[in-house]
């Protein structure tokens, strides 16, 4: 299951000012607001019940009630980070209306460009050719002055990165090379406010634990399959 502040990135992008504000306040006072009437919550806001009502639901909770009873079970710290809850987390981080965004601009697209460093290229590269089975105008790039090359003599195309950090100097680079010749940029990273993600048209995230083993990355990258092949299903729908 989502945290709140898993939940709060996750639609950080369709959020208002009353939510922001709403979610500043919740974040100073999660102990208290586990206890407190939804009335007595607007009363110190300012706003409306329904509108706290609708805010829960947008965050994917059923009511106030029920954002109540997993704030208070967030603060006791009974969740546990095994292998299971990361994979059953990134089931909850789909979003079938920004995966549906990106569905559309895809299938509007006239090239759909993939890139991606080192293991996670590796592994994108899987995701990559279901696509491209479907059409021939999905390619992943593996050298980098291939996809350099790409953004610079074409325009009105989609590039989509991959990283995890969303942090990797040279793919922000390019993510902004591409806006300034007129491409469309979506990104995957690991749910976090990351510089990547605020440069992307359309950012979609994945859920990932850092894992490292003598200082060498061996952290879980199947969260990104996951997310993927959810987007690849979306796709195959239009």
């Amino acid at each position: 299951m989502l945290n709140f502040d898993d939940r709060v990135q996750n639609i950080k992008y369709k959020m208002t000012l009353n939510e922001e504000e709403l979610t500043d306040y919740i974040k100073k006072n999660i102990q208290s607001v586990s206890q407190m009437k939804i009335v007595t919550l607007a009363n110190e806001l300012c706003i409306a019940p329904n509108t706290i009502t609708r805010f829960c639901t947008k965050l994917g909770y059923e009511n106030f009630s029920e954002l109540k009873l997993c704030l208070k079970y967030e603060t006791e710290d009974n969740i546990s980070k095994g292998q299971r809850y990361i994979l059953n987390k990134n089931f909850d981080l789909i979003d079938t209306v920004r995966e549906k965004k990106v569905a559309d601009m895809m299938a509007k697209a006239r090239a759909v460009n993939f890139y991606a460093l080192e293991q996670t290229g590796l592994l994108l590269k899987v995701s990559v050719n279901n696509f491209y089975v479907w059409e021939s105008k999905f390619q992943i790039f593996e050298y980098q002055n291939e996809i350099e090359t790409r953004i610079k003599l074409n325009s009105d195309e989609i590039f989509f990165f991959v990283s995890l950090t969303g942090e990797n100097q040279y793919i922000i680079e390019l993510a902004k090379h591409a806006k300034n010749n007129n491409h469309k940029v979506i990104s995957l990273t690991d749910l976090s406010d990351n510089t990547l993600s605020k440069i992307s048209d359309v950012s979609l995230y994945c859920y990932t634990k850092n894992h490292k083993i003598n200082d060498y990355d061996v952290t879980d990258k199947t969260p990104i399959m996951i997310i993927m092949y959810s987007l690849f299903l979306t796709f195959c729908k239009i």
